[in-house]
Formats: structure tokens, sequence, C-alpha cells
């Protein structure tokens, strides 16, 4: 596996990187009004990155509006899901080998932050503040213009209308993206629990992604491991679920990070003091085989840091090489 982090077409972030030893660039795309990544922007991010010394081998997390009116089954949906075809396309021309997407209509939830070990700060969720406090709780759909309101959702959506919706976008994007050489990596809902606001959230359990799976059988169609997530699922092995969807050629991508508790309540923590056997979890990623790009998902806010976290993540960084290379070590004797 090849530790990653999530760059910006920027020479500092890069130079970061690159001094802590890292080599793979994953990267988001501008917020582009065509709704869809072109040929040239993608290529001039690859050269860019190579010439910052960096591989690009994931485009992940882009921007909502992309492809929002699928996953809400509005009007619109079918030129959507064109553009989403039309970028896949380009990310096959362009040599990059993965496409991360996630399927929350409402983005991402949390309710606060807390402080952890030395005074850091550290993403907490509780279900039952979300869910008496909605509105403030969707993290990633806040606009960043302060004078403009959290986006809420228009419509409800159904658990099974959601699975339709998902259906509609694979059986169009999933014949693109073999053809084009590229794999889809689908992220679970974070945090994992199955209706917020009316809106189904269908990536929460292990046995959504079964069903995701067995919606379209390809081997293009996998997931992104978010780790921290699937430590957030009540009653989940995380090292099992590592092996058995490494075993099936299903983990496309994966994040590295760690909690303490699962839901209905947790709170993401350095990589050395949450609930799982990080180095457990390392050796069961090479069990499998699994030879794609891991990344340092979140960390921890630290004293002093940037506003790119480098601090915060070059711990990450750094213990995520130890661990790997503890591995090798022990494999190699």
């Amino acid at each position: 596996m090849k530790i990653a982090l999530m760059l910006g077409l920027n020479k500092e972030e890069t130079a970061f990187a690159r001094q802590v030893g890292v080599e793979h660039a994953v990267w988001s795309g501008p917020d582009s009004p065509k709704g869809y990544l072109g040929y040239g922007e993608l290529m001039n991010a690859v050269e860019f990155f190579e010439t910052e010394g960096l591989h690009l081998g994931v485009i992940e997390n882009v921007p909502v509006n992309f492809y929002d009116k699928i996953m809400f089954g509005l009007p619109g949906k079918e030129k959507q899901v064109e553009n989403m075809c039309l970028t896949i396309q380009n990310m096959g021309r362009a040599g990059i080998p993965v496409f991360g997407y996630h399927w929350m209509a409402l983005g991402g939830t949390t309710t606060d932050m807390i402080r952890g070990r030395g005074g850091a700060l550290m993403r907490h969720f509780d279900l039952e503040a979300a869910l008496n406090n909605p509105a403030p709780s969707l993290c990633w759909r806040r606009s960043d213009t302060p004078d403009q309101p959290i986006h809420l959702p228009d419509v409800e959506v159904s658990t099974e209308q959601m699975w339709d919706n998902l259906a509609f976008f694979l059986e169009k994007v999933i014949p693109v993206a073999e053809e084009s050489g590229v794999k889809l990596a689908a992220h679970p809902d974070d945090a994992p629990f199955p209706m917020f606001m009316g809106v189904a959230r269908i990536l929460s359990s292990l046995e959504d992604f079964e069903r995701l799976f067995r919606l379209y059988p390809s081997p293009a169609n996998g997931m992104d491991f978010c780790q921290g997530t699937i430590s957030e699922m009540a009653g989940v092995d995380v090292l099992e679920a590592i092996r058995h969807f490494g075993s099936m050629g299903k983990i496309h991508f994966a994040h590295f990070r760690d909690t303490q508790g699962t839901m209905p309540v947790f709170t993401e923590v350095f990589m050395d003091e949450g609930d799982l056997d990080m180095f457990a979890a390392i050796r069961a990623y090479r069990e499998v085989n699994y030879d794609g790009l891991i990344r340092a998902d979140h960390t921890p806010h630290v004293i002093g840091d940037n506003e790119y976290a480098h601090r915060g993540f070059g711990y990450e960084i750094g213990y995520m090489q130890g661990l790997i290379q503890a591995a090798e070590s022990l494999t190699s004797k």
C-alpha cells in the first residue's frame, strides 16, 4: 500500500508532502461551472504533481453540485450523469485510476469539537444532539459565505428511492469506468446512520456495501474503505471487514484514522489512542495484498498548526510509516 495525502495545486502543500516522505496525491478538482472535470485541467494537475515529485492516483470529493440532482432524483439528473461520465472518461485519458465518491445527499454530519489529549481539538458526534438540532450538524453543506444559510433539504428521499437513484448512477457510469480503466470507490456515510431530516443515508453499514456490490457486479464497482467511519459502526469487526472486502478486491482506496466509541456517540482521536489496533489493521491490508493508496484522513487540531494542518498530518504520516515499516520487517523475517 502507498501512503497519500489530500493535496491542492499548491507548492507549500506538495513541499510538505515530500518532506515527510509522501509520494502520492489525492485531489478533489476545482469547483467548475461546467459540472465536470475536463481533460486539460486533469492533465494540468497530473503534470503539476509530477513536477513536484508526486503521483496523482485518486480524484476524491468532486463538488457535490456535480451530482446532487442524481442523489436526490431531481430534474437535471440526466445531464449530471452525462457530465460524471465525461469526468471519468477524462480521468482515464489522464491516467488517474480511482474515482472516489460518496452518496451522502446532505453531506457528512458532526455535532461539535471537543478538547482531547493535551487540549487538541477533536471531532465529536452525538446522534441525539444531531437529531435535536439538525441544521448545524450538516457540516459539509455549509456555505463559505458567512451571510448565506446552511443548505437544508428541499425534499424527502426514502431508502428505496435513494437506492434507485444510486442504481441509475451506477448503470450509467460503471460501463464508462470499465472502458476507461477507472475504478469507483464509494465512501461510507459519516456518521453512519440510516436517515437524517427525511433523507436516506444508504451506505451506513457493511450490509449496505454488500448490496452495493450486488447492485452492479463489476470489478470497477468498489469502495473507499474509510477505516474511521467503519470503526464508528457499532458491533463491526474492522479487521475482519478489511479482510472480507479486501479479499473480494473491493477496496479501491482507503482512509486511515481511528475513533473512541461507536454510534451513537464517538470521537475522532489520534491514531495511537483509539479503540482499534492500528498495527493489526496495517497487517490486515497486507494479508489481502492491498496495494492501492491509503491516505491520512482527518487529524485532530494541534497547537500552533497552520491552515493545512501540517503539524497534525506530520504526526499521522510518521505514525503510518512506522506501522508499515514494522509490518514489512515482520514479514521479511
